[in-house]
C-alpha cells in the first residue's frame, strides 16, 4: 500500500497543520451544533478529503456518543470500520471532475430523499466541486438550502473562486493552509522510523522542499525513493534522491546564477552542457532558478522569506544577495519566467536558456576576454561583489586635478599604500585597483578611472566601495567618497612591488616575451 494511504489520519488528533479548522469542527461536534454544509478550500494534498472522512466518521460513530462532550471517532464500531474500508453505504463520495453535469446532480437530488441505510446521517463528499457546471450548481442550490435532516454535504475544492456566491452563502467555508517545512520534516522522519528506513536529514529536507506544502506529495515522493537503498542497513542520501528524481543540485543553480552575475558566458554555457549530459530536467532547473532568484531579490529588498528553507540554503541566498544588483535580478526573473513555456515545448530544451545567457552576457563578454584566467577565478569567488551600472565618461581634462588642494593629501605614492592595504583585505580587490588610475580628487570625492566597464562595475559595488573608503580613511584620516568612471582609451601603468621589478628585469635580460 502506498504511504499516503497507509498513513492517512483516522482521527482529528492525527490531522497536521490545520489546528484552526480542527478546533472549530470538534467544538461543533462536542456541542452537537454542526452545519448541514461545509466547504473545504485549499491547495492540493493539505488534507481536505481526509478531514471530511474523519468528520463523517465522527458524525455517524456509535462509540462516540457513549462519552460526554466527545468528538473523536472510536474507529471500533461498525460505522467507523466501514468508512475506513470504503464500504459505507451512507457515505457517498462524488468526483465532480467526472460527474459534473446536471444529470448527475438530479440523480443526487432524487436519492438524497431516502433515509440512511444504517447510520444516523447520509453524508455526501463532493471532491473538486468547482468542476461542476453552472447548471449543475443551480440544480444543487435548492438541496443545499433546504436539505433533509439526515443529509450533510462536505465539499472540497482547490479553486474556491470558481464556486458561485449563492453556493458559498449556504455553507460554512474553511480554508486549509500549506504544510510548513518543519511539519513535513517531522512527518517524514516519523514515517521513516515506523518503516525502519534510514535516510539523511539533508534528503528529508529536500523531499520536504519538493512537496511545496503538500502532505500527499511528501508521502508519494518518500514512497518513490524508499527502494533506493542497496541494503536494509544503508542510508538514503541527498545525492541518490537528486539522481533518481533528475533534479538539479543546489550548487548547480547557484553556480549558474553566479556565472550570470559575473557575466561569465563561457562558464554558464559549460554548466548548461553539463546539466544536459546528466539528464537534468531543464524545466525543473529553471523553476528552481527562478525561485532562487526570487528569494535573493526579496532578501535584498529587506523581506525575510527564507523561513521555508534549510539553514544551509538560507546562507547561500544571503551570500548571493551580495553579488546581485536588484534591477538585474528583476530582469532575470522576468526572462526565465517567460522562457518556461518555451523550455517545455522546445525540441532542444537547453536552447532558451542559452539564448538568455547570451543576452545577459553580451555586454560583458568582450571585456571579460581581457581578464586573465587567474583573475576571473578570483572574481568568481568574491562574495562582496555587487553589480551596479557605471556611466561611461570621457577622460578628465588636463589640469582638473588642480581644482582642489586636497589632491596633495592623496598622491600616487599614497595610492600605492592604499592598494597594499586593499591586498591585505582582499587580493582580488587589490588586483582590480591596480588596473585603475587616480583620475581626480575633488570635494572629498575620489574618482577612479578604469579601462573596462566590467572592472568599474565590480568596484562600484556597495560592499567593495565601503571597504575601499575605509582603507582610504585609515591611510589619510579623511573620509572620501568613491566614484568610478570608464575610459576605454586609458593606459594603465600598474604600481610594482620589488619582486615585480626583479621579475621584469629578469625578463628583459633573458629577452622573454610576455
Amino acid at each position: 500500500m502506498v504511504y499516503y494511504r497507509k498513513f492517512r489520519p483516522q482521527k482529528f488528533a492525527d490531522i497536521l497543520g490545520q489546528e484552526h479548522i480542527v478546533q472549530t469542527l470538534t467544538n461543533a461536534l462536542s456541542s452537537g451544533d454542526f452545519s448541514h454544509g461545509y466547504l473545504f478550500a485549499g491547495p492540493r494534498g493539505t488534507g481536505k478529503t481526509t478531514l471530511a472522512r474523519v468528520m463523517a466518521k465522527a458524525l455517524n460513530c456509535t462509540g462516540r456518543s457513549l462519552a460526554k462532550d466527545s468528538f473523536e471517532p472510536c474507529n471500533k464500531c461498525s460505522s467507523c470500520k466501514e468508512i475506513t474500508l470504503g464500504r459505507s453505504l451512507d457515505l457517498i463520495e462524488i468526483d465532480a471532475a467526472s460527474n459534473r453535469g446536471i444529470d448527475e446532480i438530479r440523480d443526487l437530488r432524487e436519492k438524497i430523499r431516502f433515509a440512511p441505510t444504517k447510520s444516523k446521517y447520509k453524508i455526501y463528499i463532493i471532491d473538486e466541486v468547482h468542476m461542476l457546471t453552472k447548471e449543475a450548481f443551480n440544480a444543487l442550490l435548492k438541496t443545499l438550502e433546504e436539505p433533509p435532516k439526515h443529509a450533510i454535504f462536505m465539499m472540497a475544492t482547490t479553486e474556491p473562486q470558481k464556486i458561485l456566491p449563492t453556493i458559498l452563502s449556504r455553507v460554512q467555508r474553511f480554508d486549509f493552509r500549506r504544510a510548513e517545512l518543519e511539519e513535513l520534516k517531522k512527518l517524514l522522519k516519523k514515517i521513516a522510523q515506523a518503516e525502519a528506513i534510514k535516510i539523511d536529514d539533508e534528503a528529508i529536507g529536500l523531499l520536504a522542499q519538493l512537496s511545496t506544502g503538500s502532505y500527499r506529495d511528501a508521502l508519494s515522493l518518500f514512497g518513490q525513493i524508499s527502494s533506493v537503498r542497496k541494503t536494509i542497513a544503508s542510508n538514503i542520501t541527498l545525492e541518490q534522491i537528486q539522481q533518481i528524481l533528475g533534479l538539479a543540485q543546489d550548487k548547480s543553480v547557484f553556480d549558474f546564477a553566479e556565472a550570470l552575475a559575473m557575466g561569465n558566458r563561457k562558464l554558464a554555457f559549460e554548466l548548461i552542457s553539463k546539466l544536459n549530459l546528466q539528464g537534468i530536467d531543464f524545466e525543473n532547473f529553471t523553476v528552481k532558478l527562478i525561485e532562487t532568484l526570487r528569494k535573493i531579490a526579496l532578501w535584498e529588498l529587506g523581506e525575510d522569506q527564507l523561513f521555508d528553507l534549510t539553514h544551509e540554503y538560507q546562507d547561500k541566498v544571503k551570500k548571493m544577495a551580495e553579488i546581485f544588483e536588484i534591477n538585474l535580478l528583476m530582469k532575470m526573473i522576468e526572462k526565465f519566467a517567460l522562457a518556461l513555456p518555451q523550455i517545455k515545448s522546445a525540441s532542444i530544451p537547453q536552447l532558451p536558456l542559452e539564448m538568455i545567457v547570451f543576452e545577459f552576457t553580451k555586454s560583458c563578454h568582450s571585456e571579460q576576454s581581457n581578464v586573465t584566467l587567474s583573475e576571473a577565478k578570483s572574481l568568481s569567488r568574491m562574495r562582496d561583489v555587487t553589480e551596479t551600472s557605471s556611466e561611461i565618461l570621457p577622460p578628465p581634462r588636463r589640469g582638473q586635478n588642480d581644482k582642489n588642494k586636497s589632491t596633495k593629501n592623496l598622491n600616487q605614492d599614497l595610492w600605492t599604500e592604499i592598494i597594499k592595504g586593499a591586498k591585505a583585505h582582499n587580493h582580488s580587490l587589490a588586483a582590480l585597483l591596480k588596473d585603475a588610475v587616480l583620475a581626480e580628487t575633488c570635494d572629498n570625492t575620489i574618482t577612479l578611472a578604469f579601462k573596462f566597464k566590467f572592472h568599474a562595475d565590480i568596484i562600484s559595488g556597495k560592499r567593495n566601495t565601503q571597504a575601499i573608503e575605509g582603507i582610504i580613511l585609515k591611510n589619510t584620516g579623511t573620509a572620501y567618497k568613491l566614484n568610478c568612471i570608464v575610459n576605454p582609451e586609458l593606459v594603465v601603468k600598474k604600481p610594482t612591488d620589488s619582486e615585480d621589478e626583479l621579475l621584469s628585469g629578469a625578463k628583459e635580460v633573458f629577452e622573454v616575451e610576455e
